[in-house]
């Protein structure tokens, strides 16, 4: 009978978490696992079926912590407490945020990224059903301004996240979300009357249809 490993399954995913975490996706090998946890690469093939299953574990873990920052408390509006967490952990969590959103060797379509893309909508959706100044919007508008947004807020986390703009502190950052928010659900509301004038028409055609969502 083989010796018992001394490393549990958890023990192996929070050896790699903290690997990606510190050091970048690219640096999480058997071999560097099993000198965070001083131990041959036994324990690791014994104790994880396969180092897919390990990509798993090390995104639900990094899902985990984006949903935390996310839902932490901060202004009290639930979309721009979202905007303002996703933000702060694409310049905080600066490994985690490449490995979620630019690793090639990422699967977009695990379990864990079907629950995140899944939480960030609906979850929204619901939360937004009381909220005062999208008041008289359908459904659809709501959605999409939620995909605007979202287009927004990726857009600045990643001009962050790669130090192409200079650094922009929580305050700042909220007053951006804040400004932006509210331009885009100004513009769902007169983008009828907008895209109805002879020279908007001009320059866009007659498609007067939102942005689909994911």
């Amino acid at each position: 009978m083989s010796a018992k490993s001394r490393f549990t399954a958890q023990d192996i995913i929070g050896a790699a978490f903290h690997i990606v975490q510190t050091q970048g996706a690219e640096k999480c090998s058997a071999r560097a696992i099993a000198g965070a946890l001083r131990s041959s690469t036994m324990p690791i093939y014994s104790c994880i079926k396969s180092m897919k299953d390990l990509q798993d574990a090390i995104v639900k873990k990094a899902i985990d912590l984006l949903i935390e920052y996310e839902t932490q408390t901060r202004t009290g509006i639930t979309a721009l407490d979202m905007g303002i967490g996703y933000i702060l952990f694409a310049k905080r969590e600066h490994h985690l945020f490449r490995m979620l959103f630019f690793s090639k060797n990422m699967d977009s379509d695990t379990a864990s990224s079907t629950r995140y893309r899944e939480y960030a909508f609906d979850t929204l959706m619901e939360r937004l059903s009381d909220f005062e100044p999208m008041e008289g919007l359908t459904p659809d508008e709501k959605r999409d301004i939620l995909y605007k947004m979202w287009i927004f807020n990726h857009g600045l986390a990643v001009l962050l996240n790669n130090a192409i703009i200079q650094d922009l502190d929580e305050q700042e950052i909220t007053r951006l979300l804040l400004d932006t928010g509210l331009y885009v659900m100004e513009g769902v509301r007169t983008r009828d009357v907008l895209y109805g004038r002879e020279d908007v028409k001009a320059l866009v055609g007659t498609a007067t249809e939102g942005t689909p969502t994911p």
